[in-house]
């Protein structure tokens, strides 16, 4: 017995050192199975902006903005923790001063002799700079998306997406050009030309591109794109996706063309009207 004993409190000193190591580095709450706060560890409460005696005895709800907090599936997620089911996910929660903060959080419901849920603990980490930092960038990307035309590629040139803007120029639906190779905006010469290659096997290098392109349209009409290819980067640093960023000039290079067409033949005109001159003033 004496044994045993000494056992199950090597086991529970271990296990308290290991919850404190966790306690240590990431925001710790625990909870009734009702959802009142039973105690908060300093890294919670540093996140919140509550003190530990702030939050002891209120329900969770002083953390959910009340729109939240009434709706089914608040009451679902307690109804699932009262039951055993332990949630991880990434939620939007509220400071003492009402400030949005975003938590990488798993609520893990705890058991007791009886194999009833008796307390809830909740470990999270604070992401709300990579959240901002993130939505930040969709906003952008959005913007982006909003005027330009886009279009993104496997490194092999696979299309896998467009953007509206870049169907409406070159006139295709998506499902007609998902999975199709980057050549059929291409002319045939230019595919089978050692260039073609070269673009492709440059942008896998992870170079990237931004001059004028002419390509042809669904009915094989010419477009004018002042566009960009941009190699784009996994967090290991591997190429796994070529964007393509593009505006359609084909109505100004078309003016411009045929303005110097214009010019060209009155240059020719006057240049014969000049000779044409010289040669009544010689006579």
């Amino acid at each position: 017995d004496l044994l045993q004993i000494e056992r199950f409190s090597c086991a529970l000193t271990q296990a308290q050192a290991k919850l404190a190591a966790i306690s240590r580095s990431m925001a710790m709450i625990e909870f009734d199975r009702d959802g009142i706060v039973l105690d908060a560890n300093e890294n919670f409460c540093k996140t919140m902006g509550y003190s530990a005696e702030e939050v002891r005895g209120k329900h969770h709800r002083i953390f959910c903005e009340e729109s939240y907090y009434r709706s089914d599936a608040y009451a679902k997620l307690w109804r699932d923790l009262a039951q055993g089911e332990p949630i991880s996910d990434t939620f939007m929660r509220l400071t003492k001063s009402g400030e949005e903060v975003w938590l990488e959080a798993s609520y893990m419901p705890v058991f007791g002799p009886d194999d009833q849920v008796q307390s809830v603990i909740k470990v999270a980490s604070d992401i709300s700079e990579r959240i901002h930092r993130e939505h930040e960038n969709q906003s952008l990307i959005d913007a982006i998306g909003r005027s330009m035309a886009v279009i993104e590629f496997t490194p092999q040139g696979q299309i896998l997406n467009a953007n509206q803007n870049f169907l409406k120029t070159v006139q295709y639906s998506l499902g007609e050009i998902v999975g199709q190779h980057h050549s059929m905006f291409c002319d045939r010469a230019e595919v089978e030309s050692p260039t073609y290659k070269a673009f492709w096997a440059s942008l896998n290098r992870g170079e990237f591109h931004s001059h004028r392109f002419e390509r042809r349209n669904k009915y094989g009409q010419t477009l004018f794109l002042e566009a960009s290819y941009n190699p784009i980067f996994d967090p290991n640093g591997r190429l796994y996706k070529v964007v393509k960023f593009a505006s359609d000039i084909t109505h100004q290079v078309t003016t411009l063309r045929t303005a110097a067409d214009s010019a060209h033949a009155t240059s020719v005109q006057n240049d014969a009207c000049a000779r044409k001159g010289s040669e009544v003033v010689q006579q």
